[in-house]
């Protein structure tokens, strides 16, 4: 178990102490220059999206001259292809259901156009909202194709930018599937541009966004396959969580196909076969087949590095052809940083703006505390919701070395908002603490109200939250939370 969440004779070190960083870099600062060939900045951010916009106009916000290029829409993947499109989906999705169940509302198509109208509404505010926010910060705003051409020099189109320190925030894409026929399939990017929905829809992969997906489009009215190549959803979350969510998938009527390889997508009259084998079952190379109406792959992202120019450069990749960094996102080449799903880390909103930020205070500011990397929320916005923080059961096991040191406390139980929708699916509260000082490790739930609940939780572990603490605050009722608290 590591120090920071399993040690019992200390108190947890704060995180600037625990993260300590050598004496900041000295980068000079001043407007670009009028004279020459090159434009001149302290900072060229390639990539305006959550990572590169953040670092951009915290850099801005300390004196520093700085150009933002995007070659698409401004937010990148979070506002145009991700978070609030996805949650804004989710919000329709679930409305849509209650509708259906309740109130015999038509659903489906309708629901689907009118949550696609109201998605595209905020995505024209977000967009606007940036740009404003972007030119008050003094943030130079350039749209183009960036190409890094040797340190400290970045070609955007006919123009040439030369600056102190270059940082690459291109974000990621999604992974095309590798099998013939593979283009096909739709990603999730495509989703949030569809006019409708289709009749049925194969999912292929386990991931957040695999699962988010299919639970969303489900509540639509689609009929869902959802095709998995492991033997379980959710392969970096806790077992239990995951084992739970696939019931409560199955029981809103998504059908799960465990341990599959899909082998090849054709189309014929309007409809698309998806081949596959099921190396579970009893003849493991016998290929199977759906018909469906249309077929989404989520196995996966992968970096936007091909058009940057830095294979050129040697720019050292990691084994998974991420960049590769220091603590201090330092890249292989001087003057050259790199954030965000680029690199090896979560890839999560938070985390990249919370790299952007930290980076631009060490280069541009006197002091800065690093973020805590080590504590960070997570959740899937699937029905039920899944919300995570802190150590799986299964972590917290090989970090101990032996299951003995960690216990495990778990509650089951059906919600208020489950009993009035009349299901009796349950929802789940999964707590690992450290057995002998009762140091909470890890919080992991399945209900619709997990993803607020352990962004506090967050907070809590990072403090040192015990048992202990949770038996003696009084709770709320009624509620989910209150669950955390031990039987009622």
């Amino acid at each position: 178990m590591s120090r920071r969440q399993g040690d019992t004779g200390h108190e947890r070190q704060s995180a600037y102490k625990v993260s300590a960083e050598p004496r900041m870099e000295h980068v000079p600062r001043g407007k670009p220059a009028k004279a020459g060939p090159y434009r001149q900045a302290d900072f060229v951010v390639i990539g305006g999206g959550s990572a590169g916009v953040a670092a951009a106009m915290r850099a801005a916000s300390h004196g520093a001259s700085v150009i933002l290029v995007e070659r698409d829409r401004i937010g990148g993947t979070c506002v145009n292809r991700g978070c609030i499109p996805k949650k804004m989906l989710s919000y329709g999705a679930s409305l849509a259901s209650i509708l259906s169940g309740c109130l015999a509302h038509t659903g489906g198509r309708e629901d689907w156009n009118d949550a696609i109208t109201r998605v595209t509404a905020e995505m024209a505010r977000l967009h606007a909202s940036y740009k404003q926010r972007l030119q008050e910060a003094g943030v130079q705003l350039l749209h183009g194709e960036a190409s890094v051409v040797s340190p400290g020099f970045v070609q955007v189109g006919n123009e040439t930018l030369q600056a102190w320190r270059t940082l690459i925030a291109t974000g990621s894409r999604p992974t095309a599937l590798p099998v013939p026929g593979g283009e096909l399939a739709a990603t999730s990017d495509d989703v949030f541009g569809w006019t409708g929905v289709p009749a049925s829809l194969a999912v292929v992969g386990g991931g957040y966004i695999a699962v988010e997906m299919a639970s969303i489009l489900s509540r639509y009215g689609v009929k869902v396959d959802l095709l998995v190549r492991g033997p379980r959803l959710l392969e970096n979350f806790d077992e239990t969580i995951a084992t739970a969510l696939g019931e409560a998938l199955r029981a809103k009527g998504v059908r799960l196909h465990f341990n599959t390889d899909v082998t090849m997508l054709s189309q014929s009259n309007g409809a698309t076969e998806v081949c596959y084998r099921q190396r579970d079952g009893a003849d493991p190379q016998h290929v199977h087949s759906l018909r469906v109406q249309a077929v989404l792959a989520a196995i996966g992202r992968e970096p936007v590095l091909d058009t940057l120019g830095l294979d050129a450069l040697d720019v050292a990749r990691a084994e998974s052809g991420n960049l590769r960094v220091d603590r201090q996102f330092r890249t292989s080449v001087r003057g050259l940083h790199a954030i965000g799903d680029v690199i090896d880390c979560p890839q999560l909103t938070p985390v990249a703006i919370a790299q952007g930020r930290w980076l631009a205070d060490r280069l541009f500011a006197r002091s800065s505390e690093r973020p805590d990397f080590d504590v960070v929320p997570t959740a899937v916005f699937s029905e039920p919701a899944v919300g995570s923080v802190g150590m799986t059961e299964a972590q917290a096991v090989q970090a101990a070395g032996s299951a003995a040191r960690i216990g495990v406390s778990l509650r089951r139980f059906v919600s208020l908002e489950s009993r009035f929708a009349g299901s009796t699916i349950p929802s789940l509260i999964k707590i690992i603490y450290n057995a002998r000082s009762q140091r909470v490790l890890g919080i992991h739930i399945l209900d619709n109200a997990a993803p607020e609940i352990v962004q506090a939780m967050a907070v809590a572990i990072r403090l040192g939250l015990r048992l202990s603490h949770l038996e003696t605050t009084v709770r709320l009722h009624p509620s989910v939370a209150e669950e955390l608290f031990g039987p009622v």
